[in-house]
């Protein structure tokens, strides 16, 4: 371990900025675990550090280029530390990296969570260590790696139960980076949770890459509502647990069964949609109907009337015409959805899409972008409105200004509350909503 200490330097320093999901963000933390245990000292991106590491994204152009960018810009600050892509666009475009002299270590996903092992490894700008070539999809068994609390100054703990993906949606090239679905057995799961607790963590986000297939590797199978029930039984309970992204065909009865009995469980589920159109659907190889995501959004509103509900929308797919775009803002117009995230069509290597002719063209693919995210803009506002008056729970987030306080409530809105200084990030506020702060609910704290 003392090989990974620069010469001379007493006080080594990290830095670590993260891009992309939040497994990421949980695996950041166990990053900052090892390295506070070898002797690092966390610093921000923007000061001069020893070890820089990105912990980079592959899921669009965009995240691939701030990458680059990130690196390039770490060098700049300190040409003489070392410095680690790591991660989703490490495993996808490690030559590329190396070719262009950014990092002195690339560490691709089988490689990354062994970090202390591969910083003792020399390496430079001209011949970097080069660790994405092993191939992800080889991995059968979930690789933990505990935690004791969120290093990121994070008041939410993120708990990554699942990585890895088999779906191979043709847009899409986390099956290839992040390999084979893989779960976390439920005892480490609770084990992790508890350690959460202990820290003081009120709100606990079970995440993974998808999160609606753990379980389905274990021996004997299980699934995510086995998992919420092993939960429920092994007190103490977490005042809040919020699930992540969770694909519309896995969302079945003793799921919601499950949900609808656990009150701490938050009322906020967001369900990737992509497309409305059903030949886009089908070339995007998605396993839904139009009919059945919008039953099931139709469902879930019924069951949770104050529930966010979110959803992930691809716009400007290869072969996307005019009217197939329309047929997905008008069946969004009609559903009743909380808030949309927005994606431009981006070609990745190696994905099945990324040879698909009649590519929409860039400004026409902004343009349907802005349309969609003007769409979402007017559902938040909706579903604000309709909170005006109701009681919320909140886990306090930062102080904003002087006697202003801002919070997360547990069906996913920011309010705004002003209080004095009995409140910090983390603890939790219940506050009756009273109107609006811009686009933002202002609240009034109850005694």
């Amino acid at each position: 371990m003392d090989a990974m200490i620069p010469r001379g330097n007493d006080d080594p320093t990290v830095a670590i900025e993260t891009l992309g999901c939040k497994v990421n963000q949980f695996e950041t933390s166990y990053f900052l675990e090892v390295l506070t245990r070898a002797g690092y000292r966390a610093v921000s991106f923007r000061d001069r550090a020893d070890l820089y590491i990105v912990h980079s994204c592959a899921v669009t152009a965009k995240a691939g280029s701030q990458t680059r960018q990130l690196l390039r810009r770490a060098r700049r600050t300190n040409p003489e530390a070392r410095v680690v892509a790591a991660g989703c666009y490490a495993q996808l475009e490690g030559e590329r990296i190396a070719r262009e002299g950014l990092a002195t270590h690339i560490l691709g996903n089988p490689a990354k969570l062994d970090l202390i092992e591969w910083l003792s490894r020399p390496g430079s700008f001209e011949k970097p260590c080069l660790a994405g070539a092993s191939a992800p999809r080889s991995r059968a068994e979930f690789e933990i790696s505990p935690v004791s609390r969120m290093h990121t100054g994070r008041t939410r703990a993120l708990l990554k139960v699942q990585d890895g993906c088999d779906s191979f949606c043709s847009y899409c090239v986390v099956p290839l980076v992040r390999g084979k679905s893989r779960s976390l057995a439920p005892a480490l799961v609770v084990s992790q949770l508890h350690e959460f607790l202990r820290a003081g963590y009120r709100e606990i986000v079970l995440t993974g890459i998808h999160l609606g297939k753990w379980g389905k590797d274990l021996q004997p199978a299980q699934t995510l509502s086995d998992l919420l029930e092993k939960i429920s039984s092994c007190p103490p309970l977490p005042p809040r647990l919020r699930l992540s992204s969770i694909e519309p065909e896995e969302f079945d009865s003793n799921l919601l069964e499950v949900i609808s009995r656990a009150p701490w469980i938050c009322r906020h589920f967001h369900i990737p949609l992509q497309s409305a159109d059903p030949v886009i659907l089908s070339r995007m190889h998605r396993l839904y109907t139009r009919e059945y995501y919008g039953e099931l959004v139709a469902r879930l509103r019924a069951q949770f009337p104050e529930a966010a509900l979110g959803a992930d929308v691809l716009t400007g797919f290869p072969g996307e015409s005019e009217k197939q775009f329309e047929n997905t803002c008008e069946f969004i117009e009609k559903l009743p959805l909380s808030y949309l995230h927005v994606f431009p069509f981006s070609p990745r290597p190696g994905s099945a899409a990324a040879d698909f002719s009649d590519r929409v063209e860039a400004e026409e693919l902004k343009r349907r972008a802005a349309l969609l995210q003007a769409l979402s803009r007017r559902k938040k506002r909706t579903f604000r409105e309709s909170l005006v008056g109701k009681t919320l729970d909140l886990i306090v987030e930062a102080q904003t200004r002087p006697g202003l306080w801002e919070g997360i409530s547990g069906n996913y809105v920011k309010v705004f509350f002003s209080a004095g200084e009995t409140f910090f990030p983390g603890k939790s506020a219940r506050v009756t909503v009273s109107g609006f702060l811009g686009d933002d609910l202002l609240g009034t704290p109850l005694a």
